[in-house]
């Protein structure tokens, strides 16, 4: 008998889902979608002092047999986009900024990438479930320290030259990790 475990992963949407009763709307990421303001549809923080935020996370659904063995091929790893949680402040839209929220959703896919590779590598064992969770919050982690490094480099997308440099980083990586693309 195989039991099927889904999990939505992440501090922030395990809150929310919680809190709201129902999954948030999400976007899976595609290479070919192209985020718009439009995607955008949280109320803007004014608190923070920033011009617009953008909520990802990685989710994953995953199958373990009777015995707690993972089946790695029913395994599932997504990168989301929440546009429920993500917004802009109206006066400061630019195709500049646009840009620099897409690369905080293209680092989670790049980690959403390391999570595959991570699982398909693994040696599970009859404690999947556990061993699963452990490689999830690692990547987690690496991926919560890159968003802030990518935040902290650029000075939140206004240090224009460590943008670009930041943007072809993060390409290369997708690069990289496409054998990893679901």
């Amino acid at each position: 008998m195989i039991r099927s475990f889904s999990y939505i992963l992440g501090i922030l949407c395990s809150f929310l889902c919680v809190s709201a009763g129902a999954p948030p709307e999400r976007l899976a990421w595609d290479e070919d979608r192209i985020l718009t303001w439009n995607d955008f549809k949280g109320a803007p923080q004014t608190v923070d002092g920033f011009a617009a935020s953008s909520s990802t996370g990685i989710s994953q659904a995953y199958e373990i047999d009777s015995e707690g063995y993972l089946n790695k091929p029913g395994t599932k790893v997504t990168a989301h986009f929440y546009p429920e949680f993500s917004w802009y402040q109206t006066k400061d839209t630019s195709d500049h900024l646009l840009n620099h929220e897409r690369a905080h959703f293209d680092i989670t896919e790049i980690y959403a990438r390391k999570l595959r590779e991570r699982i398909l590598e693994f040696k599970f064992t009859s404690n999947s479930k556990a061993e699963i969770q452990a490689l999830y919050n690692q990547v987690e982690k690496e991926r919560q320290a890159m968003q802030q490094q990518f935040d902290l480099e650029t000075n939140h997308s206004r240090n224009h030259s460590q943008e670009l440099a930041w943007h072809k980083e993060i390409y290369k990586m997708l690069e990289e990790y496409w054998v990893y693309t679901e």
